[in-house]
């Protein structure tokens, strides 16, 4: 764990990560002063590859809006990327230097990179120094003297493990883990409005993964400062960056560091009207309306951050911005007495040391059961510090429990079946609905509503389908037909009875191909755009009344492992009170689905299980065991398999639907101390 491992994995992280993408132009139009570029779909290469690569597979999607576009010929120009019509293969281009090209001829995109920004802090060796120096303290946080401890006045609803979770603050780094639904957010913003408080000098820093994290994160401390009754303290927090949520601050402009108060609802006004990109004379109007408003708001940042007492931004503009965060204190000392990581499953180790030297003390809030940063390279060491968050360094076991851990264990989202499904598939069963929301008749009640043919009290509802998914060249991923036919039916069905709403209702789905092909056949039915349509990775940190889980194809290798898991996770957990899946029999076989589809099984299993021990007993042990239900110590289960000697068989345990290897000797000796 050296200063020249993190370097080797960041030059392989960034060799696997091309600075471009070339594609195909299969059709350029002029639009006025903006230009239409059509890319032949399925023809796509990164630096260095060719087409058809696996790592060269690039999908449009609005990631991209902002990127800089560049051809040679027929003549050399560029342009930036306007926006992106997904469904028509399409670039909208401005600010073009010369026509774009025509077909037949290739597009070079070059989207951002922000690991640019966190190799330049590794590659300055003395600041690089005293980041790696932090890895140590991840695994053994050191107690802090001094200060007054959290007890979460004046806030008595909060839960009891929101509770315990205020005290992480008196340690060197501490890890808030927060499982779907558990108020993580809230739980956060509280500890900060109050560590506010009791630190009347401390100065905070709070990063997140992305502008709508951020957004939630800077609100909740503001909601929190106010419920306290802590009025005096929340012109102090402020939201920094330009690419905010406007309509979101409104009555909360106090927290964007402009004098202009109008500007705020000027600017909210302008985004709630973007039009679509489909016309394009009104989106460039549109865009340079907005980038003026935005453009106002950047001059003031740096002197914010100068005066104020809880900065807020995202991880990328902090690791852009490193260099002015740390001449905040000319004196090379920290310049924050506490940093807070919020989503930090999803950010890289490498990132999220390169940071931790700003802060005195370190608190990540996140939930590492759920998606870890993206990641490229096959690299021991990029996986080692890229394709891990902090969370992978935090105590465990006897040490978590010191209380620089807090794992928040009620949750109030998921209806119990659903919250019960991912509790026990991803949790080790210790999530559970939280009291509060159990005597709730309406939070019950919401959770208690029909859809379609699917009755009320079904909450997990399993779609089957006949038909496999697969990949196809022309859709550029893989898409299955029935699936997005079947999930526009039954979406329709919902809406024209009245009983849900377009924002009610979510279709996840791995894969952006498959989405793409929902999307269309909803449009076909005349569904309204507002039914969100999107890949599970966009889902997180959002939720629904319904989720339609689609895999579209279970067999493809991007489902398999631990970070296929992890997706999965994210998709259910979205769910507040139907959780509807489509699968098929390849689905349901896949390394992804399969314990999901054997735990659901054996949940409708009214057999009582035979003690292992019983069955032991008796000849033809263990061959006897196969098909029946049975009970091994506290686990019970489905033996499924025998292996051909009888030494060892195979039970699906009922609780997480994996299988378990049994050992048969172990259990007939002890069947025979047992008589």
């Amino acid at each position: 764990m050296s200063l020249a491992d993190v370097r080797a994995a960041l030059n392989a992280e960034l060799s696997a990560t091309p600075e471009y993408y070339d594609f195909k132009v299969l059709h350029t139009e002029r639009d006025g002063p903006l230009w239409r570029v059509t890319l032949e779909p399925g023809y796509v290469f990164a630096e260095g590859q060719r087409p058809g690569a696996a790592s060269a597979q690039a999908l449009l999607d609005d990631s991209l809006d902002g990127a800089a576009a560049w051809w040679g010929a027929p003549a050399k120009g560029g342009a930036s990327v306007l926006a992106v019509v997904v469904e028509a293969d399409q670039l909208v281009l401005q600010n073009a230097s010369s026509p774009p090209p025509p077909a037949g001829h290739l597009i070079r995109l070059y989207p951002t990179r922000y690991l640019n920004a966190v190799a330049d802090a590794w590659w300055d060796t003395p600041w690089a120094e005293q980041a790696l120096a932090c890895l140590p303290d991840l695994s053994a946080p050191q107690p802090l003297r001094g200060g007054s401890p959290l007890t979460g006045e004046p806030f008595r609803w909060l839960r009891p493990a929101q509770r315990a979770a205020l005290a992480l603050t008196g340690f060197s780094s501490a890890f808030l883990w927060g499982p779907p639904g558990t108020g993580k957010t809230t739980t956060l913003g509280v500890l900060l409005a109050e560590y506010l408080e009791r630190h009347p000098t401390a100065r905070v820093l709070l990063l997140s993964t992305t502008n709508h994290a951020v957004d939630l994160a800077t609100l909740a401390v503001d909601k929190a400062l106010h419920k306290g009754r802590r009025e005096h303290l929340r012109p102090a927090v402020q939201r920094l960056g330009t690419r905010f949520d406007a309509a979101a601050y409104d009555g909360r402009e106090h927290l964007i560091p402009t004098q202009d108060r109008d500007l705020i609802a000027r600017l909210a006004r302008a985004e709630s009207q973007r039009p679509t990109a489909r016309d394009a004379h009104a989106l460039k109007a549109w865009a340079d309306r907005v980038a003026d408003l935005r453009d106002e708001l950047r001059a003031s940042s740096l002197k914010v951050l100068q005066r104020c007492r809880l900065a807020s931004m995202t991880t990328t503009r902090a690791a852009f911005t490193l260099k002015t965060l740390r001449e905040l204190s000319p004196d090379g000392e920290a310049p924050f007495d506490l940093l807070v990581f919020d989503e930090a499953s999803q950010v890289s180790l490498a990132h999220a040391l390169a940071l931790m030297p700003l802060g005195r003390a370190r608190l990540f809030a996140g939930d590492p059961q759920q998606l870890s940063p993206v990641q490229r390279s096959d690299d021991r060491l990029a996986r080692r510090w890229l394709g891990r968050s902090a969370f992978a360094e935090m105590p465990r076991g006897t040490s978590a429990q010191g209380g620089s851990v807090a794992l928040l264990d009620e949750q109030s989202r998921m209806a119990p079946p659903i919250g019960e499904l991912v509790s026990q598939l991803f949790y080790d069963g210790v999530l559970r609905v939280a009291a509060d929301a159990l005597a709730s008749p309406d939070w019950q009640a919401q959770r208690q509503r029909a859809l379609g043919d699917i009755p009320a009290e079904t909450q997990v509802h399993v779609h089957r389908l006949k038909t496999d998914g697969g990949w196809v060249a022309a859709e550029r991923g893989p898409v299955r037909r029935e699936s997005a036919d079947a999930i526009a039916a039954l979406v329709t069905q919902a809406l024209e009875s009245g009983d849900w709403a377009t924002e009610e209702l979510i279709v996840l789905t791995p894969f952006r191909a498959q989405r793409a092909l929902i999307r269309q056949r909803l449009r076909a039915l005349g569904v309204p755009e507002a039914v969100r349509v999107s890949t599970v990775h966009r889902a997180q940190g959002s939720e629904a009344p319904v989720v339609l889980f689609d895999p579209a194809d279970g067999a493809q290798p991007f489902l398999h492992g631990e970070e296929a898991q992890r997706l999965l996770n994210v998709a259910l957990s979205r769910a507040q009170a139907k959780l509807v899946l489509f699968v098929s029999p390849a689905d349901a076989a896949s390394p992804l689905l399969a314990p999901l589809m054997q735990r659901l099984r054996l949940a409708g299993d009214v057999r009582v299980g035979v003690p292992l021990e019983v069955l032991a007993r008796q000849p033809g042990f263990p061959g006897n065991a196969l098909g029946q239900r049975v009970r091994a110590g506290r686990h019970e289960g489905e033996v499924v398999r025998v292996s051909a000697d009888g030494h060892q068989f195979w039970l699906v345990n009922a609780r997480t639907g994996a299988e378990q290897l049994i050992d048969a000797a172990f259990w007939r000796q002890r069947a025979l101390q047992a008589r």
